[in-house]
């Protein structure tokens, strides 16, 4: 199935590249290279190790939306404060609607050959829109910047392919929040395979939160890279609130002396949903640190998936790095499979990592009841109490507000059937 699959994607690219013109030659060559890249790599499959929870083909868009025109709507309801808003519809960028703050500028654009994976590989070779962006130098944004990439019916069975990378330059600080979301029909198809960028210069402050929100019947594949500089300091966050197949790659490179690297998140899946997350810190320079808490809560029939792996390089002394990854099983059919891993080549680090799996408190859930809240909704006090936990690590408390509020709608939509042991 994969290679018929492969097939048909590499010839539905070709149509791409019919509206491809207006990114340059050098660009487009480019482009060219990375398809053949993805078509070397082809499609992973359950029997490749960083794949193996995961059928990512079961309900994979054979067709790539590729018009260029962009569509004006409203502003979406997820953009916090629209002095800074970065709008994709169907993953084309809207430059309409779209406001960038003082500071921050279109970037050059830059051909690239080093891929995380096929599916980064194939972004780049079809991503019509690619965006870059620049944070000058000295530049101090005191407010959320949104990110929202919105999926409507013209993308229905189709794959759209948004590609954002952002240059933070030195003493710089700015807070991102992504939402991954559809128009109100939910039961239609479509992938998203997305790609966000950033490069965290001497000194730099970024926070980063992404939120996955797309309709039930839709696959998402995102790509989240970051390398940290000096100094550097990158926070991320990334929050599943479910739909019918999710992959999250998160590859964070901590290379300068004193850089640090937070990447924490949580999954809430209900029904069969499936998320899959996927994070790789690799530390190449001493005197760094890093911390992860992920943590999971599934219900009905859903299942997860977390592999945590941090890398320390031979010359990498004196790293201090942390790792947890803890779940709430609200349901004896739902499943999840957790992979800590820890490679470390140097031998004056401090590490630990851990993984826990366990149940809502029979005590708790009573106390609760027998003040008169019924049943459903005291579980969904105590899963609110597990994932805010995680939650309050976002610095930006305009931020941490929307994600909050976006994964208490998600938990309204838990049926009580769905939370029995």
């Amino acid at each position: 199935m994969e290679n018929v699959l492969l097939n048909e994607l590499i010839k539905n690219s070709a149509e791409v590249h019919k509206n491809s013109g207006e990114l340059g030659a050098s660009y487009n060559e480019a482009m060219k290279r990375a398809l053949e890249h993805f078509k070397t790599l082809g499609i992973p499959s359950k029997k490749d190790e960083d794949w193996k929870y995961t059928n990512i083909s079961k309900n994979l868009s054979p067709r790539f939306y590729s018009r260029q025109s962009e569509i004006v709507q409203e502003i979406p309801a997820q953009v916090i404060d629209r002095r800074g808003m970065i709008i994709f519809n169907n993953g084309i960028f809207n430059r309409h609607q779209s406001v960038l703050p003082e500071g921050v500028s279109l970037d050059q654009q830059r051909p690239e050959t080093n891929f995380f994976d096929s599916f980064d590989a194939l972004n780049f070779g079809v991503a019509l829109s690619p965006l870059f962006l620049k944070i000058k130098k000295n530049t101090v944004i005191d407010f959320p910047i949104s990110i929202v990439h919105l999926t409507d019916e013209a993308g229905v069975n189709k794959i759209v392919s948004p590609r954002l990378t952002i240059v933070a330059e030195e003493f710089t600080k700015a807070s991102f929040v992504e939402v991954f979301t559809s128009t109100q029909n939910l039961l239609f198809q479509y992938t998203t395979n997305a790609a966000t960028l950033f490069e965290l210069k001497e000194n730099a402050f970024i926070e980063h939160v992404k939120i996955q929100n797309e309709a039930t019947a839709s696959t998402h594949i995102g790509l989240t890279k970051a390398s940290v500089a000096k100094s550097a300091q990158f926070k991320s966050m990334t929050v599943d609130l479910g739909n019918f197949t999710s992959r999250h790659n998160i590859d964070v490179t901590v290379a300068g002396v004193g850089g640090d690297a937070h990447v924490n998140g949580l999954f809430a899946l209900k029904k069969t949903e499936h998320a899959d997350v996927f994070s790789s810190i690799n530390h190449l320079s001493a005197h760094t640190t890093s911390d992860q808490l992920f943590k999971g809560i599934l219900a009905g029939e859903s299942h997860g998936a977390f592999t945590g792996k941090i890398a320390i390089a031979k010359d990498a002394q004196q790293v201090n790095s942390n790792q947890l990854n803890k779940n709430l099983m609200l349901s004896k059919k739902a499943h999840i499979d957790t992979r800590p891993q820890l490679l470390v080549s140097a031998d004056d680090v401090k590490c630990a990592h851990g993984a826990t799996i366990g149940q809502l408190s029979a005590e708790e859930e009573f106390y609760l009841e027998s003040r008169g809240i019924k049943k459903d909704k005291a579980k969904r006090m105590l899963c609110h109490g597990f994932a805010t936990d995680v939650l309050y690590k976002i610095d930006n408390v305009k931020i941490q507000e929307l994600a909050i509020k976006m994964l208490e709608e998600s938990f309204e939509k838990i049926a009580l059937s769905e939370m029995t042991l």
